[in-house]
């Protein structure tokens, strides 16, 4: 899951998820030591600590860019999920561990790429743009209209480098396409509008 998660740049890698395992599965056994030293307390009280508590390294690897754009979740869910395995090594259940990292493997090699695909069918795309002028905003209403296109949660966030005179910044918003097919032709068409510099595709 780290080696996944590294080849793909991500902030959590091998060494990360190696550490997340190794400590659950220690407070897993050291929970069951205590136990059975001292004869008594709850065997699953520090397992129970972790699931909770690594909640807060997860919360850490997840960013927000300039663009709105949310990364990180994945390998959020996969630290939790790390922690998890580590707590079944350290119970001795040795074949749920097991069997849910080689799903975790799976999920995060092969349905990555099944989403992809099935991204091409999605009639809802969310873009990033840069803008030179104010005009980007009725230009793209107006191109919106003339395409029988709905608009959804257009942000603007104007540059504090603007002037009164032509307002320069970035915009955030999602476009609703009668048919899926015509991804292409919008991300085209919009290039063209006069004042778009920057304009790119992001996941919610």
């Amino acid at each position: 899951m780290g080696l996944e998660r590294e080849q793909k740049q991500r902030p959590a890698g091998f060494r990360t998820y190696i550490i997340v395992c190794l400590g659950a599965t220690l407070a897993s056994i050291t929970n069951i030591y205590m136990c059975e030293y001292f004869g008594a307390g709850d065997p699953a009280r520090l397992p129970a600590q972790v699931i909770s508590g690594i909640g807060f390294l997860g919360a850490g690897t997840i960013l927000v860019t300039r663009n709105n754009h949310i990364k990180g979740l994945t390998t959020a869910a996969g630290l939790w999920c790390c922690a998890t395995i580590g707590i079944a090594l350290g119970t001795g259940f040795y074949s749920g561990a097991i069997i849910t990292g080689l799903v975790i493997v799976f999920s995060l090699r092969i349905l990555s790429m099944v989403d992809k695909a099935f991204s091409r069918y999605h009639k809802y795309i969310n873009l990033y743009a840069e803008f030179t002028d104010s005009r980007f905003t009725s230009e793209l209403l107006q191109y919106c209209h003339n395409k029988n296109y709905e608009i959804f949660d257009l942000d603007l966030f104007p540059s504090k480098h603007s002037t009164t005179d032509a307002i320069s910044g970035t915009a955030t918003f999602t476009i609703k396409l009668p048919d899926a097919s015509l991804r292409h032709d919008l991300l085209r068409e919009l290039h063209d509008i006069e004042h778009i510099i920057t304009l790119q595709e992001f996941k919610q």
